[in-house]
Formats: structure tokens, sequence, C-alpha cells
């Protein structure tokens, strides 16, 4: 109803790609994503994109105190997955929150590079995706949300129910574009002009 203004372009420029926690917890950790290959293939479409595109690719990471029973800092499950390790070129943030903006420099480092709107992509749709995209909004950014670059896990809500990871990332696609954001499959966004 009210998302984000749909985009005829990508300025180059002024676009930041953000590549959210494709991390071994979600594959082969204590967070299993149904999903998530599929999703980090589609987004591993995306970075080259952007780096042939000369976008700047942002790759966040979660990280959790020593000891945590998932992401932890000494753990092995906190690494990038292996088919999409950063590139040297390429941003590394580490963040402590769902949403990568408020325990990064994540904003300043966009708006000193006059970054005007975000794509994401990442995991999962329903937290650490809808945050970053939640979050952009208020900080003045246009934001795009690969819908099939991102996925979720199933939950159980407190009433006992279970909701499908097909279910909630739906929901949560819905959602964000009811109110925060435009969401295009990959090829949508590969397809859309480039200057």
């Amino acid at each position: 109803m009210i998302g984000s203004t749909p985009k005829s372009a990508i300025l180059t420029s002024e676009t930041a790609l953000l590549v959210i926690d494709f991390q071994k917890e979600y594959f082969e950790g204590s967070l299993p994503v149904p999903d998530a290959r599929e999703a980090m293939e589609n987004a591993g479409k995306l970075v080259a994109w952007a780096d042939a595109n000369k976008i700047n690719v942002y790759n966040i990471q979660h990280h959790n105190p020593i000891g945590a029973p998932v992401f932890a800092m000494d753990g092995d499950t906190v690494a990038f997955h292996p088919d999409i390790r950063p590139a040297k070129h390429h941003h590394v943030l580490q963040k402590t929150s769902v949403s990568v903006f408020p325990t990064t420099d994540l904003d300043a480092r966009l708006k000193a590079q006059g970054i005007k709107t975000v794509i994401v992509a990442g995991l999962m749709t329903h937290a650490c995706v809808s945050g970053a995209a939640r979050d952009a909004v208020p900080l003045g950014y246009d934001v795009i949300v690969a819908s099939d670059a991102c996925a979720t896990r199933d939950i159980t809500g407190p009433n006992g129910k279970t909701v499908s990871h097909k279910t909630l990332h739906d929901a949560s696609l819905a959602t964000l574009a009811d109110a925060f954001a435009e969401v295009l499959d990959t090829e949508a966004i590969l397809a859309l002009p480039t200057g």
C-alpha cells in the first residue's frame, strides 16, 4: 500500500547490496532453513551482478558471545557459508542485533557513500531481512527485497501452532511490500536497467 516507490532503473553509484547472515548456522547448525541453499544461489547471482556494475556489497555476519547456543563467536557455525564468502573488495560488518542497523555503523557508511537504495538478501526473511528493511526506511533509504534470495524456517508461535517456513516467508514479504519495500525476485532485479 505504501511500500517503496517502484524502481524503473538502478543508479549504481547510489545503490548497495546487503547480503545478510548466509552463515553455516542456517545450513548445518541449530537453525536449519529449508530453502537456504536456493536463497544463497540467488544471492550469489545478485553479488555477481553488483560486482559487475560496481555496486557496493555489504556482507553481514551475526555474532553472539562466546559459548552462546547459536552464532557463538567461538563456534564453527558463525562462519559465512563457503559458497558465498565475501570477496576482498566487499565490506564485512558484524552485528549483534536482529537488524544490522542498531549495532553497526552501516548507516554512516552508506550515507558517506551517497547510497539512497539498498537491495536486501539474506536469512531469515521474517527476522534479519525484515528488520533491516524496516529500519532502513526511516533512515531515508528506498528498499528492494529480493524475494527468492531470502528464506526462513518453520517457527512455533506462542499459541503452540507451527507456522511453516513458506507461509512465514510469504507473509513477511507481503508485510514488507505493503508498508516498507519493493519486493522483486532476483531475475526482476537483474533485468532493471543500470546507470
